[in-house]
């Protein structure tokens, strides 16, 4: 009735267009308002013909979710306990299983002829499902999904995809339409005033915009939309409790509501695996191993710490209900509530099991499983980037950021010492430079390094000072790299706080950053950069006196911490 109501009320704006058309032809006679009374009709009436009619948007069907298609043959066991839990439910276990990433899980049904005749079934499972729930608690996430089998909540999912899809394309086409003609109507008065200030003349006074008939069909379909959704969504809700009484039923009152609670914090979990752990090496183009996009929680909830975490975080009471403030927009009821309507049963006598096998154990080879997962989801770009294991991935992160930004201050560096005719036979890159800024060549380095805009423009001193900026940052990265591969500093994965630690000598930090002042100064003294990169000496504080380059610095100077550990 929302769907056909949506079309009816197309029809009725035509009709109402056609009315005033009618009474207008009955009036005294033809005049000017008579003329535009039928080109503003004229306007409406295509207006509504071409959003609600020509342009449909979106297909009706959903689009397709990306995932892996899980078959009975591959996985005997989750299949049986699906089918076991379909029966205990009363339903028809649906025909497809499908894993998807995230702790989500949904049913659909491609029911025809208005929901009459049933179609086919296809569950969506997320991955950190079966890797963070217990197997009882995982039961109850799939009784509730039957659930809505069972209650044929599913029949008319489809139509209400339709109806929602059409009222969204109509209302965003038709406040573009009406935001596009405003813009234009701005822009011409800008127009009109920028030619009367040419010809030494007033501006015109402010005009008032006028709204075309977009701008009221937008209004009008929006409080119809507003209507559909309170609708539709306040039966969604009301199908969530029916849904949870089917899960209680065949998992137990107690593990349906710990599941309920235990859903967000996993994922929570998995988000935070993905982005601060996962995601580490994106912009580097390096990625964990293979199957671990998505199997990184397993060892994120692994850890004692974090596991304790969430733990705690899921017996955490909910925040009262009251104090937040609902919306009849909610497909679901808050959580509090529908915990609230489960504790409101009869006790069922079916506490916590005292063996719980984690939800994965019904996955045959559940590695193989995570890695086809990747290839079924991930872009080409991110398939094609390098896997490293976990522990390297801090390390190789900054390695490779650091190697891009030092990149134009090596080249620099090979430019200059060709130039000049300086031998290349120093141990590593940083000495190659070092030995040029020894030699006086710091603002010849500094000039091949790319500017900013602003310092292009820049001449002179100041664009010197620009250039002595890009260049110490550089250097900055290239010393950092340096320490790395020197094995001077170490950063080291941590699953049970800050995703990365730093581990460095003491003082290192403030030591580097004397010492680059140092080596980028007016008259360049490399000898601290060399010392505290070599072999890790402590540099003397900002205070000190400056020392002079060449033999003045000491060659072996006292050590307050023994490097970390020797280089292979």
């Amino acid at each position: 009735m929302l769907l056909a109501g949506f079309y009816l009320l197309a029809v009725l704006i035509l009709a109402a267009v056609a009315a005033l058309d009618v009474i207008l032809t009955r009036g005294p006679g033809f005049t000017i308002a008579t003329l535009e009374g039928y080109l503003g009709s004229v306007a409406i009436a295509w207006c509504v013909v071409r959003v609600v009619v020509l342009s449909r948007g979106r297909p009706d069907g959903r689009e397709e979710i990306p995932g892996l298609s899980l078959t009975p043959q591959e996985q005997p066991e989750l299949w049986g306990r699906v089918r076991d839990l379909a029966e205990r439910v009363g339903t028809r276990p649906p025909a497809r299983i499908q894993l998807v990433p995230g702790a989500v899980a949904m049913v659909q049904e491609d029911a025809r002829w208005l929901g009459l005749v049933a179609g086919e079934r296809r569950l969506f499972l997320g991955a950190a499902l079966l890797i963070g729930l217990p197997e009882d608690e995982l039961d109850a996430v799939l009784g509730h999904e039957l659930g809505h089998y069972a209650h044929h909540d599913t029949r008319l999912a489809n139509l209400v995809w339709v109806l929602r899809s059409r009222l969204l394309h109509t209302v965003s086409t038709l406040r573009e339409r009406a935001a596009r003609d405003e813009a234009e109507q701005k822009q011409a008065f800008a127009t009109r005033d920028a030619r009367r200030r040419a010809a030494g003349k007033t501006p015109a006074a402010r005009r008032e915009l006028k709204r075309g008939p977009d701008h009221y069909l937008a209004i009008v379909f929006c409080a119809y939309a507003q209507l559909c959704l309170r609708l539709t969504e306040a039966v969604s809700r009301r199908e969530e409790y029916a849904a949870n009484l089917a899960a209680a039923r065949v998992a137990g009152r107690d593990t349906t509501a710990a599941a309920l609670r235990r859903i967000p914090v996993l994922d929570a979990a998995d988000d935070l695996c993905r982005r601060a752990y996962v995601m580490m090496g994106w912009k580097a183009g390096l990625l964990p191993p293979e199957g671990q996009f998505h199997g990184g929680l397993a060892l994120l909830l692994a850890d004692g710490t974090r596991r304790a975490e969430l733990e705690a975080l899921a017996r955490e009471p909910l925040p009262r209900e009251e104090t937040r403030e609902r919306s009849p927009y909610d497909s679901h009821p808050p959580t509090a509530d529908r915990i609230a309507a489960l504790k409101a049963l009869p006790d069922d006598g079916r506490g916590t099991p005292f063996v719980r096998r984690p939800a994965s154990a019904l996955l045959r080879e559940p590695d193989a499983v995570l890695a086809a997962l990747e290839r079924a989801v991930l872009s080409r770009e991110a398939l094609a980037m390098r896997r490293v294991p976990w522990a390297e991935l801090p390390s190789q992160t900054r390695r490779e950021s650091w190697t891009r930004e030092a990149d134009p201050l090596l080249l620099a560096v090979t430019e200059v010492a060709a130039a000049r005719g300086v031998a290349t036979y120093a141990a590593t890159r940083l000495d190659i430079l070092l030995d040029l800024l020894d030699l006086g060549l710091l603002h010849e380095v500094a000039e091949r390094l790319p500017l900013s805009e602003q310092a292009a423009r820049s001449k002179g001193r100041a664009r010197r000072e620009f250039a002595r900026t890009a260049f110490r940052s550089a250097l900055h990265h290239l010393a950092l790299l340096t320490a790395l591969d020197a094995g001077l500093c170490r950063w080291e994965l941590c699953w049970a706080g800050p995703p990365v630690q730093h581990q460095e000598p003491h003082g290192f930090t403030e030591a580097l950053e004397e010492a680059l002042d140092y080596a980028s100064a007016d008259r360049p003294h490399t000898a601290p950069l060399r010392a505290l990169l070599s072999v890790g000496a402590h540099f003397p504080s900002a205070n000190a006196t400056p020392p002079s380059p060449g033999p003045s610095w000491p060659s072996s100077p006292d050590l307050p911490w023994p490097p970390p550990h020797t280089p292979a």
